[in-house]
């Protein structure tokens, strides 16, 4: 599909020549030789890109360019609009510029600038069309979060609209996997003011090796090491003015700790290899579901840099004690996946929606996805039913419920003692619970280190349970 362009140019030669060099290139080019004629052609045929010239006979340029940019926001109209003007007039490019012009040439107009200026004006828009879709893509689950009906959410998201509203302020977001941490993460960028228009960079740490993991964050210079044949800007760089959210913050290993911390602490920092301190600029929103207390209580996680990035702490309730969500949750999950998919939304069953919202879903949010997701692979029909909901990996009896954890006698065999009970209860809890201690300890209602002794005082391994 070939692009629409209008020239309003009072120079018929100019209208002439410019029309026959863009029709070569593609374009459906009309031409009008004053201001009226110009704006009753657009009004008709919103082309997508205008060259108007300054001085026309029948209006100033600049004035039909502001009356044309306001009805194009009131219509919702997309075009674009270059000014043409009289060589080194800079106050007329500026004044066009301010007024919504994409962007201006000076008289008189070589056709090679013609031509280039009109297609880098079209890509620029098919750019920024392409970012708004993206933003529109990770708003979603913004909008999704903030219709939530459960009042430990509601307290939650209040605190972090709070916290948004100081820029600086470092953010540490606890909770189990798959609670939806890093949508917490995206809320509190977009509501700070100055820096939701900046990009919001995230690191998982530990989805990269410990050993590139220091170049990915702070950036390396040329020849830093073997394979750095350029420099390279590092996360810190790509998030200046922005957010920067390091996910799984506690799996960061002793010397990255060390250097994070100094950077935070002088909010300077140095690319691999480099001589010179550059300047930082982000707020930092960490995130784990780790005991980051525990693991600096054991040594594996600084205590300095711990304060440092817990100034304001958030932890997100885990989908079981947020259960009023579940069937809002599963109908938006399922009519984005369905979407993705290509299909038509199925609906969710009665009965359906009974077994889902009596689940407890160690897995959190993004295990409700999964089931959702298998659900709408096994089912076929408009309707989502039990039979089609596998849960936890394999399929559940929706019937009587099973027993948790029993031990059965011979006879004439002795009873276990209470360690060995302690010990294979502890076992099936750590099964239940996919090896996350911290859930254990919640479970069992003492403290995390308390768990953690036990596993080690019995020769647990955390493996074999799952």
């Amino acid at each position: 599909m070939s692009h629409s362009v209008l020239i309003i140019d009072d120079e018929k030669s100019f209208r002439v020549i410019a029309e026959a060099a863009l029709s070569r290139e593609g374009y459906a080019v009309r031409t009008a030789a004053s201001g009226a004629a110009g704006a009753q052609a657009w009004r008709k045929e919103p082309f997508d890109v205008v060259l108007l010239d300054r001085n026309l006979p029948d209006i100033d340029g600049v004035d039909l360019l502001a009356t044309l940019t306001k009805e194009a926001l009131d219509r919702g109209v997309n075009t674009l609009f270059l000014v043409a003007t009289a060589y080194a007039d800079v106050e007329n490019a500026v004044q066009a510029l301010r007024q919504g012009a994409e962007d201006y040439l000076t008289k008189p107009i070589q056709l090679s600038e013609l031509v280039v200026k009109i297609r880098k004006a079209l890509e620029a828009r098919r750019l920024r069309n392409r970012v708004r879709a993206f933003r529109r893509e990770a708003r979603q689950p913004l909008d999704a979060l903030l219709a939530s009906e459960s009042a430990a959410m509601r307290e939650l998201l209040g605190r972090a609209r709070k916290v948004a509203q100081s820029p600086s302020t470092s953010v540490l977001l606890q909770g189990e996997s798959g609670t939806g941490k890093e949508v917490v993460a995206r809320l509190i960028h977009e509501e700070t003011p100055g820096r939701r228009d900046e990009a919001m960079v995230e690191l998982n740490c530990a989805a990269i090796a410990e050993g590139l993991l220091e170049s990915e964050l702070f950036g390396h210079e040329q020849g830093a090491f073997t394979d750095a044949r350029s420099a390279k800007p590092g996360l810190l760089e790509l998030a200046a003015g922005g957010t920067l959210f390091l996910d799984e913050v506690g799996e960061l290993g002793s010397p990255l700790q060390t250097k994070l911390l100094r950077a935070l602490e002088t909010t300077t920092f140095r690319r691999v290899g480099g001589t010179r301190d550059l300047p930082l600029d982000v707020r930092f929103i960490a995130a784990t579901n780790r005991n980051l207390e525990h693991e600096v209580a054991v040594g594996r996680f600084r205590l300095d840099l711990f304060h440092r990035l817990n100034v304001f702490q958030l932890t997100v309730p885990p989908l079981r004690e947020r259960r009023e969500d579940i069937p809002r949750l599963s109908h938006w999950l399922l009519d984005r996946i369905a979407k993705r998919s290509g299909r038509v939304p199925p609906s969710l069953s009665p009965s359906a929606q009974q077994v889902l919202a009596a689940y407890d879903y160690p897995g959190n949010v993004r295990e409700l996805r999964n089931v959702l997701e298998r659900a709408l692979i096994l089912e076929s029909g408009p309707e989502i039913t039990p039979a089609s909901l596998v849960l936890g990996g394999s399929a559940r009896p929706t019937g009587p419920a099973q027993a948790f954890f029993s031990i059965s006698l011979r006879e004439d065999e002795r009873p276990p003692s209470l360690a060995e009970v302690e010990k294979q209860y502890l076992e099936r809890l750590l099964s239940h619970a996919r090896g996350n201690r911290a859930e254990v300890a919640r479970l069992l209602k003492v403290s995390y280190p308390t768990v953690a002794k036990k596993i080690a005082d019995y020769g647990i391994k955390v493996m074999d349970c799952l």
